[in-house]
């Protein structure tokens, strides 16, 4: 069978952990020849497992996918991604498009029953923590809901602005009046755009109290 092997080093594993691209170049290579397999090196050097931009790891699925090879192999889990979601997000990847992944530690062999038992208990510990993570969002918002807060971006309007806008209704000036003035002298809005709405000024006179 022929796999991709990856390996990938940061600036910080070569100057204070010792880790080499070499050594994992080594172990991935006996691996490959122990099961008989062929093998492909694919690195990225200097880079955090953290960063999103990996052109290496990048170009190795991307062979994977295609059909290039059947196995994608890494020396150590944290090589390849450094979280279960970036795991399962990988293994689902490999599920759908029909390669294996194998790590040489924690010892993750989707080859065989027992690596895809471990791999599908990673696959449910990464939906659990995603299930927690919008759970306590949806939570946090409730509460600061209930507690009068404002949701999403904070609105900062001029105080002049603010204190001409109650004025004007406090003269019984439409909402749709109001805004379409606004409108016509350039005046930005809070989020720094130039288009008032009845419904942009009514906020405003909801969000600040007159000056």
């Amino acid at each position: 069978m022929r796999c991709i092997g990856y390996i990938r080093v940061s600036t910080t594993d070569q100057a204070v952990n010792g880790i080499s691209l070499d050594a994992q170049r080594a172990a991935l290579e006996a691996e490959a020849r122990r099961r008989g397999w062929d093998i492909d090196i694919v690195a990225d050097e200097g880079i955090s497992g953290s960063s999103h931009d990996r052109p290496g790891l990048r170009r190795a699925l991307a062979g994977l996918d295609a059909g290039e090879a059947r196995c994608l192999m890494v020396a150590r889990l944290d090589r390849m991604t450094r979280s279960v979601s970036g795991l399962a997000r990988i293994l689902a990847r490999a599920q759908e498009s029909g390669w294996e992944v194998v790590m040489l530690s924690p010892g993750i062999d989707t080859t065989d029953p027992a690596g895809r038992f471990t791999t599908n208990i990673l696959a449910c510990a990464a939906q659990y923590e995603r299930d927690l993570i919008g759970q306590r969002t949806r939570e946090a918002l409730a509460h600061k809901k209930s507690q009068g807060g404002t949701l999403g971006r904070r609105r900062n309007v001029d105080q002049a602005v603010v204190a001409r806008i109650h004025r004007q209704r406090a003269e019984k000036k439409s909402l749709r009046a109001i805004a379409e003035q606004l409108n016509a002298e350039g005046v930005p809005t809070a989020q720094g755009g130039a288009k008032w709405h009845a419904s942009t000024v009514s906020a405003v006179i909801k969000m600040y109290a007159p000056a």
